[in-house]
């Protein structure tokens, strides 16, 4: 289940927001409208169309697209039911129930043999609880500090994660985190959709791979952040190690490897078996999720190390995230819990390339006209909108979008977009894949205008692919003596 927490920006110098963008985006939302949460899955949605300015924008300002849209009139038609998010928790509760047992259980018997065995006592399950999302998310962190200087398996029930995205940051809160024996991290999802004979829907597990990796990704940046303390965590030479590093015996004496290293996501974007602990059975996913199976050997057969794959010395404990999320869902038909792990590392290179490639939102902002701002004017009710319906659209058409079939499913807005993107009879309407191919030609009159060889220069390949598909069509039109005869495309 996904829970959505405030998106206010963190203490500290390495993600304070401005002074100046803060009001800023306060402006734009209208006064003594509170930020709306930011959550994984719409995280995930925004790395998924980076060029999407209006979206960077309003998920950064904390704007409500939900309202926004409905009060421009077309509002969006997806959505989890009440019922659904009821059974979800109810399902959650039991998985995470007698302190974490059956969810250790189940990530054991998902590693196979060689896994750490539990000792008598439960898990530990550290109190996480503090003052507002900036003390939740530092509690978060020093609960994961510890956890990986004990060397116990320890449950972080709800952490909460701080993740820079355009400038600004952004509080995550995955179903569950377990810290292994030897330092390591897995995140955990716990979904409701069902797991019937050890497979689900395609789809449904893509999406939450996606939404995996975006928590993946916040735990590496917690991992590269926090220093480990002395004592277990000290390497041969004495120094605590930043966590996110680790003693790599296979690369020689003295070299360590980042989580973020750029060698290192290279190595584990190429499919490599990253887990020493035993065999993994992830879930086969789609093709367009980007999930891979492990790799245990190269192209030539030969086994390949990786630096997951490093044997923890006794005497560093060096944190590390694991690449395969352990995914939870109901069993068949009934409410017992089922398990596979994924692995989510080509989704884990895919968000960070692509969040790395946002224009911050201070640099969308500067360009807006001075008074914009996408205020709904509620009535006392909370929920009316009382601004016209004109003077939003004009707020939301000053920022670029970047609109694809695939928003239907994942923005609030995308019934808008699409509605602008027909009237302007762009080919975006038609695909990614479409417009990728058509080049130049940016709508739908200029295709078709060169396709009937009225505009356009005959040596574009485009062009010419286009005149030559038109008259395939007129003269199969012809053959079989329907439309227009061999009169051309219509």
């Amino acid at each position: 289940m996904t829970r959505s927490l405030d998106s206010r920006p963190a203490a500290g110098p390495s993600t304070a927001t401005p002074t100046g963008l803060r009001q800023r985006l306060a402006d734009l939302r209208g006064p003594a409208v509170a930020p709306h949460p930011l959550d994984a899955r719409a995280l995930a949605a925004l790395a998924a169309n980076p060029g999407c300015h209006r979206r960077a924008l309003l998920d950064g300002a904390g704007i409500d697209k939900g309202a926004l849209a409905r009060a421009l009139g077309s509002p969006a038609t997806f959505g989890q039911s009440q019922f659904a998010f009821v059974r979800g928790n109810a399902f959650e509760a039991r998985v995470k129930g007698d302190g974490g047992a059956e969810l250790i259980r189940l990530l054991r018997e998902r590693l196979g043999e060689g896994s750490h065995e539990p000792g008598p006592d439960p898990a530990p399950a550290p109190d996480l609880s503090a003052v507002g999302p900036e003390g939740r998310a530092a509690r978060t962190a020093l609960a994961l500090r510890d956890a990986t200087a004990t060397g116990r398996w320890t449950l972080l029930d709800h952490p909460l994660l701080a993740l820079p995205v355009a400038g600004t940051p952004v509080y995550l809160e995955p179903d569950a985190v377990v810290v292994h024996p030897d330092g390591s991290w897995t995140v955990v999802e716990i979904k409701s959709f069902a797991m019937i004979d050890g497979a689900a829907d395609t789809s449904k597990v893509g999406a939450a791979a996606r939404q995996a990796a975006v928590y993946a990704l916040a735990l590496e940046d917690v991992a590269g952040r926090l220093p480990m303390p002395s004592g277990p965590g000290d390497d041969e030479d004495g120094v605590a190690r930043p966590l996110g590093h680790e003693n790599n015996p296979g690369s020689g004496p003295g070299a360590h490897t980042r989580a973020d290293d750029p060698a290192t996501v290279a190595d584990r974007t190429q499919g490599r078996q990253h887990d020493g602990t035993g065999p993994a059975r992830p879930l086969a996913l789609p093709e367009d999720s980007h999930a891979t199976a492990p790799h245990p050997a190269g192209a030539d057969g030969a086994a390949r190390s990786h630096p997951d794959d490093a044997p923890v010395s006794g005497r560093t404990r060096a944190a590390r995230v694991r690449h395969h999320i352990l995914l939870v869902c109901p069993k068949d038909f009934s409410n017992l819990p089922a398990a596979e792990l994924v692995d989510v590392r080509k989704q884990l290179a895919t968000t960070r390339r692509q969040l790395a490639r946002l224009t911050r939102v201070e640099d969308i902002a500067a360009a807006l006209p001075p008074d914009t701002t996408f205020d709904l004017r509620l009535a006392d009710d909370g929920r009316t909108a009382t601004r016209p319906a004109a003077e939003l659209a004009t707020a939301v058409e000053s920022v670029g979008a970047a609109y694809a079939p695939e928003c239907l499913a994942a923005c609030e807005l995308a019934f808008h977009c699409r509605a602008r993107a027909r009237e302007a009879g762009a080919v975006e309407t038609l695909g990614r894949g479409v417009r990728g191919e058509l080049g130049a030609l940016t709508t739908v009159g200029s295709v078709l205008s060169a396709a009937l060889g009225e505009t356009g220069d005959p040596a574009d390949p485009t062009v010419a692919a286009l005149r030559r598909a038109a008259a395939l069509r007129a003269e199969a039109l012809a053959g079989c003596g329907t439309g227009p005869g061999a009169g051309g495309a219509s």
